[in-house]
């Protein structure tokens, strides 16, 4: 009947639960002919989400932003109801990083330390906590010190095909670091970047830092990006975009259509209709 087909049902999921727990996933994945593809070493949930105190970045560390920002800030929480101005929490948790590489006592690096993040919390009228979460949830907001220049490589399918983990192979090479790590002397800090829209100039890779400011380099080699790292070295700005010459996302051999005066919609006798 079918109280005891429930009960049967009850005990099934039962067993399943408990062998779910006591076998761990990546265990479960050689037996069901699975194979994990992963091209770097996982980020553990420890290093994403725990904050651990340091000298600059702790509570007490004096954070506040510039005059220039807050009148940025004021712009930014008029495009919210009043009632709804946490809804900026975004936005200004990327003006705090922004800020952070300008600012020499924090490495002019792209960082939100925890007073930023207090701070935040403070001019939106949210609690601090609802800032914590924002913050551990988007890969983007860096909640460590980092390098000044943020080498960020496009991994994602496009880029994959035309050769970026050489690209991230020879930074790694060349810079002496893996990805998710920094240079000993704070200059560069390497990672994998998903999908960031330059697909027909791919390889690609987006560096942020006070003098690229998040600029695009496209068309890349091993060669070409290790001498965009040495042009920074240097403390000049590298050229920005296709690394070959090519215009917009044209193609190696030009244009090949589209290549007059577009031709004018036939204009329609109204009268006559």
């Amino acid at each position: 009947d079918s109280s005891t087909m429930a009960a049967a049902l009850r005990g099934g999921l039962r067993r399943v639960a408990t062998t779910m727990r006591s076998t761990s996933m990546q265990n479960l994945y050689p037996a069901m002919g699975v194979r994990q593809f992963r091209a770097s070493n996982p980020a553990f949930a420890g290093a994403i989400y725990n904050h651990v105190d340091t000298p600059d970045n702790n509570a007490d560390t004096p954070w506040d932003f510039t005059k220039e920002n807050y009148d940025k800030i004021k712009e930014i929480v008029k495009k919210y109801p009043p009632n709804y101005k946490r809804s900026a929490v975004m936005p200004l948790l990327f003006l705090a990083q922004k800020q952070c590489e300008e600012m020499p006592e924090f490495g002019n690096s792209g960082w939100i330390p925890l007073a930023a993040m207090n701070k935040i919390a403070k001019v939106l009228d949210m609690p601090e906590m609802r800032v914590y979460e924002v913050a551990t949830f988007y890969t983007m907001y860096n909640r460590t010190k980092i390098g000044k220049h943020n080498i960020q490589v496009c991994t994602t399918s496009p880029c994959m095909v035309r050769d970026a983990y050489g690209i991230i192979d020879a930074l790694k090479a060349h810079l002496g670091i893996g990805v998710g790590e920094t240079t000993p002397d704070g200059l560069f800090h390497l990672m994998e970047a998903e999908c960031l829209g330059a697909c027909c100039n791919a390889p690609m890779m987006q560096i942020a830092g006070p003098i690229c400011n998040d600029a695009y380099y496209e068309d890349l080699t091993p060669e070409s990006a290790i001498a965009i790292v040495e042009t920074l070295r240097k403390g000049e700005a590298p050229k920005k975009g296709s690394q070959i010459g090519r215009h917009c996302s044209i193609g190696p051999n030009g244009k090949t259509v589209l290549t007059g005066e577009p031709q004018a919609p036939p204009c329609r006798d109204l009268d006559a209709c």
